[in-house]
């Protein structure tokens, strides 16, 4: 089983939080996220490897700090394209016969969890986020069991998908990837819950936490 982590350009993420984060602090909210995941993960015991999947520069340096693999998928393609390019080159020269999506904006990630996601699964299982909507991880055996969607409300295209294919599938409500960050809501829970975590520590040493606080107290 392999882990397969796609990140966009550090540059380009988390254009929806840019009413509260310069793109200077979206770009090291990224990092923190991705560092959180990555570090998660490495600390796995089922997993044989991480793939992080990223043309950005940092990413070769995230790769080389946490001693994983990292694939530059085509400069034009989209997220499925480039995980479907990740998944092949995993398959064809890495040996893997069985896949795990993680996104790297899901910094609540926990390896005892994962581990117990994937000692349980079977054909397909999906993580959806908390309004199952979007596909927040997926495991698939083999790699190819179903095609990748993930457009932002992917997840019951993807259970369409694996129920054609007779593959269940397995979905797992409220798990530790069911928090992606997308909005200034979302990062005061992360506070709340994960207030020691890398991108909890980056929001309270960098200032944005406090900025945060107003803007919590100000929603209804």
């Amino acid at each position: 089983m392999w882990a397969i982590v796609p990140i966009k350009r550090f540059e380009q993420a988390k254009e929806r939080l840019a009413s509260v984060l310069k793109a200077p602090e979206r770009k090291a909210l990224m990092l923190a996220m991705a560092r959180d995941v990555l570090c998660a993960l490495s600390r796995c015991q089922r997993l044989c490897g991480i793939l992080l999947v990223s043309r950005a520069p940092q990413a070769k340096a995230l790769a080389e700090a946490f001693g994983m693999r990292q694939f530059a998928e085509s400069a034009e393609a989209t997220l499925p394209e480039a995980l479907g390019e990740a998944r092949d080159h995993a398959v064809e020269e890495l040996g893997a016969r069985g896949i795990f999506i993680v996104h790297a904006d899901a910094p609540l990630i926990d390896p005892v969890e994962i581990d117990g996601l994937i000692a349980a699964h079977q054909g397909v299982t999906l993580l959806p986020d908390t309004k199952r909507i979007g596909t927040n991880g997926m495991i698939c055996t083999p790699p190819d069991a179903i095609p990748f969607v993930f457009d932002g409300k992917s997840f019951s295209a993807h259970a369409e998908h694996a129920r054609r294919a007779g593959l269940g599938p397995r979905v797992v409500d409220g798990s530790c990837l069911a928090l992606d960050i997308d909005t200034p809501a979302d990062l005061v829970q992360l506070l709340r819950r994960a207030p020691s975590s890398q991108t909890g520590t980056y929001l309270q040493n960098s200032g944005v936490a406090e900025r945060l606080a107003g803007v919590d107290n100000e929603a209804p």
